[in-house]
């Protein structure tokens, strides 16, 4: 009896069925086609790090803003400033809307001038009433936990920092004796200053970015739209209410005039002289002239 054995045959052509069953090629380093668009990319990213990244990375912004202990508030302003010129630009477009009437277009610039003074003002609010939980609670845990320590340790390592800096301050501006210029040493500047790691304050930075980034972003983007348009839009309709109400008493005072300028001589001056009127006369117990 002879028995043929095809599992070999059957596995390579399985195995081979299996590595063909997906494309395995790179992408093409020489074509005619790619290669223009390649030449022109690579251009285009040098050309942006040597004038853009490069200048802007080793600037004196750039370094005063590395070195600062207080980023977290730095990045609020940045962020207020950027979103005064977004909502500015949105607020320009709707004035010159001509698709819209314009009680709606100057409703709508209200609502959103509005909406962005209260979203900004709301959010620098948080931001500073959080500053000392968020170290508490984030950075200074972080800190003790990179450092390989207790988060008690940590506070009294600071404390005897801000002793340190308090006394060197006191030295040198004996002026200042109730210092009030005296600007207490945070984290950030305890670590990069007291313990040179500048590793970790750049951390501690980062978090601090972070912070900022979240408590504007959450109002800018979900608070101001959900509570404060509602807020910004009633006030916007009274104002513009209130305009043209007042438009319209003055178009209605001015159309009397009008009619009045368009009466008789005789006519007009009796209703300019009050006291002619017959029923001014009749009231002050005269007889109006004839």
């Amino acid at each position: 009896m002879i028995t043929l054995n095809t599992s070999i045959s059957n596995t390579n052509y399985r195995y081979q069925r299996n590595s063909n069953s997906s494309f395995q090629g790179a992408m093409p380093t020489k074509s005619a086609f790619l290669n223009p668009f390649k030449k022109g990319f690579d251009k285009l990213t040098n050309t942006i790090a040597t004038y853009y990244y490069g200048p802007l990375m080793s600037s004196k912004i750039t370094n005063w803003l590395f070195h600062r202990n207080d980023i977290g508030r730095i990045v609020d302003h940045m962020q207020a400033i950027g979103s005064y010129v977004i909502s500015g630009m949105y607020m320009l477009q709707t004035i010159r809307n001509k698709d819209m009437d314009e009680d709606r277009r100057r409703t709508l610039a209200i609502n959103q001038g509005l909406t962005l003074v209260a979203s900004t003002a709301i959010a620098y609010f948080v931001s500073e009433k959080l500053v000392e939980p968020w170290n508490k609670h984030v950075s200074m845990k972080y800190a003790a936990n990179k450092r390989g320590i207790t988060v008690e340790q940590l506070g009294k390592e600071l404390e005897k920092h801000r002793a340190k800096i308090k006394k060197i301050y006191t030295e040198k501006h004996p002026e200042d004796a109730e210092l009030k210029k005296f600007k207490k040493p945070n984290l950030i500047h305890f670590v990069e200053e007291g313990l040179k790691n500048e590793n970790l304050a750049g951390k501690l930075k980062g978090l601090d970015v972070l912070k900022s980034l979240i408590i504007f972003g959450s109002v800018y983007r979900f608070f101001g739209p959900v509570a404060v348009t509602p807020v910004a839009t009633w006030i916007g309709n009274q104002l513009t209410g209130a305009t043209k109400k007042a438009q319209e008493q003055k178009q209605d005072t001015k159309s009397e005039l009008t009619v009045v300028e368009q009466q008789p001589k005789e006519e007009k001056f009796m209703a300019y002289n009050i006291f002619k009127r017959p029923d001014m006369a009749k009231f002050m117990g005269s007889e109006t002239d004839k």
